[in-house]
């Protein structure tokens, strides 16, 4: 049986599941990118110099610009969150109905406050979906070196099914039916690392940073359960398991935009020289603008977004957060 797969994204991540389903045997794999020299590189040489350098990918992949050829059974949707809708919306006329869609991007909406599985909800009412979301490099992942991921869906029976095709030794996938919190904990730990960069940026140690990640993932429990999502995601590999990676190397694009604030960068300077989107600025205003009225207790998130929206001086964030009065938590 013969097995055809779209990517929609020709970044490091959408190159990399490009790569990872292109192992499958009798696969076939198309992947869209937005950027002709990505296209023609990949159609050449087998190579996306430009995301994801150093990686030879399988001669069964296939890269086109063109949206209306990126159509398959299964389509994984790698783009960046706040171009998620216009690009689902630009498809949506070629998408069968018996199609089924993964999104693997994380983030939220900053212009709706939607979560993304709610836009497809929106827009394609009747088409199965997934939400594909864990600790993963793309490097790695693109050169097969071990990972687990959470897969969810509506139906958990839905994502066991799925997982039998798509995961591997060397790509574990656990099913879960927690969309909403599966969806926060990618999303939210992108600006969690922000913070821990900032840290290592000001160089209060390892103990501050160890601190501080403790007290964020109390946060987004808090922040989870204020909008529907179960606490034990994020304690999963959606949650800490992301955490654990993305908010200790600089491999990640938001712990390394965190370090430059820290270092002194202004915000300005620091996004106008980056060629990839760290979520996390983005996500960081849209859960800033959701919470706001929740009424829950979220000082580290209220300090990320005041560096990033409003100029705050990291070293003052810093100051303020020290200076908090101890209280009673139901983490320690």
């Amino acid at each position: 049986m013969k097995f055809k797969f779209a990517v929609i994204g020709g970044g490091a991540w959408g190159t990399a599941i490009a790569n990872l389903l292109a192992r499958l045997d009798n696969s076939s794999v198309i992947i869209w990118a937005n950027e002709k020299e990505v296209v023609d590189e990949i159609n050449s040489f087998n190579k996306n110099s430009l995301f994801l350098k150093g990686v030879d990918l399988k001669n069964n992949i296939h890269a086109t610009n063109n949206l209306s050829e990126a159509i398959a059974p299964l389509i994984f949707y790698v783009t960046p969150a706040q171009n998620f809708r216009n690009i689902i919306l630009m498809q949506k006329d070629y998408i069968d109905s018996k199609s089924e869609i993964i999104i693997c991007s994380k983030g939220i909406e900053i212009s709706s406050g939607k979560l993304l599985s709610e836009i497809i909800d929106n827009i394609l009412p009747n088409i199965n979906f997934y939400i594909l979301s864990g600790p993963s490099f793309a490097h790695e992942v693109a050169t097969n070196k071990p990972a687990a991921l959470v897969l969810s869906s509506k139906i958990i029976q839905k994502s066991i099914n799925l997982i039998k095709y798509i995961s591997s030794k060397n790509f574990r996938l656990y099913p879960s039916d927690d969309l909403i919190g599966v969806q926060l904990g990618g999303a939210i730990k992108n600006v969690y690392a922000i913070s821990s960069g900032i840290v290592a940026g000001l160089n209060l140690g390892e103990n501050a940073r160890a601190a501080l990640l403790t007290r964020a993932i109390s946060e987004m429990v808090r922040i989870s359960i204020a909008l529907g999502g179960n606490k034990e995601s994020i304690f999963g590999l959606s949650g800490v398991g992301d955490m654990l990676l993305t908010c200790s190397s600089r491999l990640s694009r938001n712990f390394s935009l965190g370090v430059a604030l820290g270092e002194g960068t202004k915000n300005q300077d620091m996004l106008s020289n980056r060629k990839t989107i760290a979520e996390g600025y983005y996500t960081t205003k849209a859960i800033y603008d959701l919470t706001k009225n929740l009424e829950i207790d979220t000082p580290i998130l209220q300090s990320v977004y005041d560096i990033l929206y409003k100029n705050a001086n990291p070293i003052s964030e810093a100051d303020i957060l020290l200076s908090r009065p101890i209280k009673k938590s139901e983490f320690y």
